[in-house]
C-alpha cells in the first residue's frame, strides 16, 4: 500500500470570540460525507466529524484491498481530505482509518450528457419526516445531491448536526453533496466547519457534462462580490457551447405563495442576471412546501423545500404551475437537450412532473 503522508495547517481558524449559544457546539462522530474539490471528474472530498482528536486518515482504491492512504498527522475535530488525480467515471472504495466502514463512491466521466440528481431542502426539526424523504431517495440512482440550506433547526446545536448526518449519511457517503446556506445554519461558522467546497466556498459552481450547478448564498451581502461573481460566472458558462443547462441553487426564493413569500431583494439582485443569461431552473427553499412557476423572463423557479421542516400552507399567484404542501424531493433527469423533473413525495408517488425540450 502506498501512503502519502501529508502535514498541514487547517485551514479552518477557530480563535473567533462566540457566544454563549455558540459555545453549544461541540465536537461529535458522525458517518463520512462526500463534497466536491472542484472536478467531480478526478477529485472528491472526504469529510468526518470525530468527538475525540484524532489524525486524519483514509484509505481508496478500485477495489477493496484499496490501494492508496491519504494521512494527515496533524489531530483534529473536523475531517477534510482532497483526493485528486481520480479517474474519471470509475467506482471507488474507502475507508476512514483505522475503524470506519467500508464506503465507495463514483467520479463523474470525462464527458457524459445523460445523468440524473436529486434536489432537496429544509431537512431541520422533524427527524422522522427528514428520515422518510433519505429513505426515498436512496431508492433511486443518480450522480449527486444539492441541498438548498436549513440542514438543522439550530446551527448552534451539536445534537441538531448530529441527527442531520446520521440521517443523510446513507446517501451523502456514496453521493457528492452540493450545500447552500440557509438562515438556520446561523450563527454560520459551524457549517463553514463542517464542509469544504470548492471556490469561495460561501457560493461557487460545479460542472457535471453539460451542466454547470450555481451555488449562491441568500445569507450574505447579495450584491458586491457575490453578484459581481455571479454575473462573469454566468457571463463565461454562457459562451462555453458544451453546457446545455444552467441551474441555480439558493436558500430564499424570489418567486414564492407560501408563508415567507417572495424575497423581493434577492429578486431585484439576481433575476435579472438569470434572464439575461439563460438560466434555465433556480430551486430555492425556506418556504416548507413546493411550488413551481411558470416561466418567468425564461426562467423556472422551484421551491423544494419539504425536506423534513415543519410543512407551511402554499397558495398561488400569476407565476404558479403548481404548489402543494407536502414532504418530497425532486428527481432530475438530462438526457442531452432534454430535462425531466419529477417532485416526488415520501411514499413514492409523483406529484408534479416538468418536460423541457431544446
Amino acid at each position: 500500500m502506498n501512503k502519502n503522508i501529508i502535514f498541514f495547517i487547517p485551514l479552518i481558524i477557530y480563535s473567533q470570540v462566540v457566544s454563549i449559544d455558540e459555545k453549544q457546539f461541540q465536537p461529535f462522530d458522525s458517518p463520512p460525507y462526500l463534497t466536491t474539490a472542484g472536478s467531480p471528474h478526478t477529485s472528491v472530498i472526504i469529510n468526518w466529524n470525530t468527538k475525540v482528536l484524532k489524525p486524519s486518515a483514509v484509505a481508496f482504491g478500485t477495489d477493496l484491498s484499496f490501494g492508496d492512504t491519504i494521512i494527515i498527522t496533524k489531530k483534529a475535530n473536523f475531517h477534510h481530505i482532497i483526493i485528486n488525480n481520480l479517474k474519471p467515471g470509475t467506482e471507488y472504495y474507502y475507508k476512514i482509518l483505522p475503524d470506519g466502514g467500508i464506503n465507495r463512491f463514483r467520479t463523474f466521466p470525462s464527458s457524459s450528457d445523460s445523468f440524473n440528481f436529486v434536489v432537496i431542502g429544509d431537512t431541520r426539526t422533524d427527524f422522522l419526516s427528514h428520515q422518510k424523504v433519505i429513505d426515498r431517495i436512496a431508492h433511486y440512482d443518480f450522480e449527486f445531491m444539492i441541498h438548498s440550506g436549513d440542514f438543522v433547526t439550530r446551527g448552534y446545536n451539536t445534537d441538531d448536526w448530529r441527527m442531520f448526518f446520521n440521517i443523510e449519511g446513507k446517501v451523502i457517503s456514496k453521493k457528492l453533496f452540493l450545500p447552500v446556506i440557509g438562515n438556520h445554519e446561523k450563527p454560520f461558522w459551524q457549517y463553514d466547519t463542517l464542509f469544504l467546497l470548492p471556490g469561495l466556498e460561501d457560493f461557487y459552481s460545479v460542472r457535471f457534462g453539460n451542466v454547470c450547478i450555481i451555488c449562491l448564498n441568500t445569507e450574505m451581502e447579495l450584491n458586491g462580490l457575490q453578484r459581481k461573481w455571479l454575473n462573469n460566472e454566468l457571463r463565461f458558462l454562457t459562451s462555453d457551447t458544451t453546457i446545455h443547462w444552467i441551474f441555480v441553487n439558493m436558500h430564499r426564493p424570489p418567486y414564492s405563495s407560501g408563508s415567507h413569500g417572495s424575497d423581493i431583494k434577492v429578486r431585484e439582485a439576481w433575476c435579472p442576471i438569470f434572464e439575461e443569461y439563460g438560466v434555465d431552473i433556480v430551486f430555492c427553499g425556506h418556504d416548507h412546501s413546493y411550488e413551481r412557476t411558470k416561466e418567468i423572463n425564461g426562467v423556472i423557479y422551484i421551491v423544494c423545500a419539504g425536506g423534513g421542516a415543519p410543512l407551511y400552507a402554499v397558495g398561488k399567484n400569476e407565476w404558479t404551475a403548481y404548489s402543494e404542501k407536502t414532504h418530497h424531493f425532486c428527481l432530475v433527469k438530462v438526457k442531452e437537450r432534454e430535462l425531466l423533473l419529477k417532485a416526488i413525495k415520501v411514499d413514492g408517488s409523483v406529484f408534479d412532473s416538468l418536460r423541457i425540450k431544446k
